[in-house]
C-alpha cells in the first residue's frame, strides 16, 4: 500500500468525511485472514462464519416475532440456491427487499444476518428475501453475481405469493453485499430489465482493484476490523484474474456509464477503509443524475451493523425509514 504502483484516486467524493478515531469504549472482535486464499482455506473460512454465528447468538437479546419465514430455493446455473423469505404478518401488500450479505464474498451466510433481515422485515413492513450465494475462493466471479441476479428475477416472479409488490422492490447489502446490490442495478439496466426502485449500499466495496492511494485506506488500513491487506486477499480470491478486478460487475466504480440508476442511499462508517471509495461512487451516481442520500456514522468501524452497538440499531432504523419512503 502506498508504493510506486499506487496513484491518487481520479474520482471525487460526494463529501469530505470526518477523519477521527473510534469512539471511546467501543469493542469489537478482530480476526486475520490468509494473505492468499485457496480452496484449502475453506475449513478456516467456515470457522470464521461459525464465529459470526456465535456472536449473533450472544449479542441478540430479543426475539423478533410477527413474521412468516419461508426457507426455499431457486435455480441458477443448473444448481439449486437456497433463499429465505421474511414476510410481515397481515394481508396488505408490502414492498420487497433483496438483501445480499457481506463477508468478503468468502465467509458468512444468510443465517448470520437472520436477525437483521427480521428486524428490517418487521420494522420496515417489507418482505425481505436473502440469497445463499456461493462463496469464494471456490466460486469465482461471476458465479455469485449471476446467482444474486437470478434470485432477484425469481423473487419478482414469486412476489405475489409473499404479499409483495415487485414494482416496489429494493436491493440492499453490506460490504460485499453492497457491491452485489450496486451490480444488480447495473445488470438490470444493461439487460433492459426494470431496475430496482432503490438501492441501499452499506459501506459497499465498489473498487476491488485497490489501485488508488486513498486517505481512508492509509488511516484505517490496520486495526479497524477490516484491514487493507484483508481487502486485497478477498478481492483476489473472488476473481479468476487481476484483470477482472476492473470489471464493472466486480468494481462498479469503474462502470463507464452510471445513467439510469435508482435512487441510492449510502450508509458509511467513519473508521473504515472503504468510506472513500463509497463516497466516490455516490458522487459518480450523483453526476450521472441519480438522487443520492447518505449518512456517515462517526466513531465506528467497518461492519458495525453486525454488532449490537447503539449505532447499529440507529442504522437499522435509518434503513427502515429509507425503505418506507
Amino acid at each position: 500500500m502506498g508504493g510506486n504502483m499506487m496513484q491518487e484516486s481520479r474520482f471525487k467524493m460526494i463529501t469530505q468525511p470526518p477523519r477521527g478515531g473510534l469512539r471511546e469504549g467501543l469493542k469489537f472482535g478482530y480476526v486475520d485472514v490468509p494473505a492468499v486464499m485457496t480452496e484449502k482455506d475453506r475449513p478456516f473460512l467456515d470457522e470464521l462464519t461459525e464465529v459470526s454465528l456465535q456472536l449473533q447468538k450472544e449479542i441478540r437479546k430479543d426475539t423478533i416475532e410477527g413474521l412468516k419465514i419461508i426457507n426455499t430455493h431457486f435455480t441458477s446455473g443448473g444448481k439449486e440456491v437456497a433463499a429465505r423469505v421474511c414476510i410481515p404478518e397481515g394481508e396488505e401488500t408490502y414492498p420487497m427487499l433483496m438483501y445480499y450479505h457481506g463477508g468478503g464474498f468468502a465467509i458468512r451466510n444468510i443465517e448470520c444476518f437472520d436477525y437483521i433481515h427480521r428486524y428490517l422485515a418487521r420494522n420496515a413492513k417489507t418482505v425481505v428475501v436473502s440469497v445463499e450465494y456461493d462463496l469464494s475462493p471456490e466460486a469465482k466471479f461471476p458465479v455469485a453475481v449471476q446467482q444474486c441476479f437470478d434470485g432477484l428475477l425469481w423473487a419478482r416472479e414469486h412476489a405475489k405469493d409473499w404479499n409483495a409488490d415487485a414494482s416496489r422492490d429494493a436491493v440492499a447489502g453490506d460490504s460485499a453485499g453492497g457491491n452485489l446490490s450496486a451490480v444488480m442495478c447495473l445488470m438490470c439496466r444493461d439487460q433492459e430489465i426494470a431496475v430496482p426502485a432503490k438501492q441501499i449500499l452499506i459501506y459497499p466495496a465498489v473498487d476491488q482493484s485497490l489501485q488508488s492511494d486513498r486517505e481512508s485506506e492509509r488511516l484505517y488500513g490496520t486495526g479497524y476490523n477490516l484491514d487493507f491487506n484483508h481487502m486485497v486477499s478477498y478481492g483476489k480470491a473472488y476473481v479468476k484474474s487481476d484483470e477482472d478486478l476492473l470489471n464493472p460487475y466486480v468494481s462498479p466504480l469503474f462502470a463507464e456509464n452510471l445513467e439510469g440508476m435508482p435512487k441510492a442511499y449510502f450508509l458509511q462508517a467513519e473508521c473504515d477503509i472503504l468510506i472513500d471509495q463509497g463516497l466516490e461512487y455516490a458522487q459518480r451516481l450523483k453526476e450521472a443524475g441519480t438522487e443520492v442520500e447518505y449518512r456517515i456514522f462517526t466513531g465506528v468501524p467497518h461492519d458495525f451493523l453486525f454488532f449490537a452497538f447503539p449505532e447499529s440499531y440507529e442504522a437499522y432504523d435509518l434503513v427502515c425509514r429509507w425503505l418506507r419512503e
